[in-house]
């Protein structure tokens, strides 16, 4: 393998650890809408939101584990674990449905777009494990953004 720039890991490193803060973020987001969102799609967001943060739950725990072993800090704080610039979501008017869902997937779109920039980087640096994990995270955001929009009323 080809020795990496110190500088390179520690740009694909911190957007690990950023891409877990961001993870926790979502899952928390989803916790809310899970528990907030009211009107008729009640029911099959509710059911799907559970489907997506026990997912998220479990993946939280893998990549805060692959970052200890890679000897890396994870964050220490509340605060830090859930600093992150996605978007907040709509929950002043519970009813908003649309609004809601479609942040909510946008979300996990953004979040998708962040695990893959993760995969290239470790691609990159030949670290094979991050890369695998970047590639996991970005498919299962991708496949919560489909299964969210799939909600969304059709607009022509």
């Amino acid at each position: 393998m080809a020795k990496v720039k110190s500088l390179d890991k520690t740009v694909c490193y911190a957007q690990l650890v950023q891409c877990l803060r961001d993870s926790m973020y979502l899952y928390q987001q989803t916790l809310l809408v899970h528990w907030g969102l009211m009107g008729s799609k009640f029911y099959q967001i509710h059911t799907l939101t559970q489907v997506i943060y026990e997912e998220m739950q479990e993946a939280l725990d893998a990549i805060a584990e692959h970052i200890r072993s890679l000897d890396i800090a994870t964050p220490k704080t509340v605060e830090d674990l859930t600093y992150s610039n996605l978007p907040s979501i709509p929950l002043d008017d519970c009813f908003n449905q649309e609004k809601i869902i479609a942040q909510l997937a946008t979300n996990q779109n953004i979040l998708a777009e962040r695990f893959q920039d993760l995969a290239v980087m470790s691609e990159a640096m030949g670290d094979q494990l991050t890369l695998d994990v970047g590639v996991e995270r970005g498919r299962a955001h991708k496949k919560f953004q489909w299964l969210l929009k799939s909600n969304l009323s059709v607009k022509d």
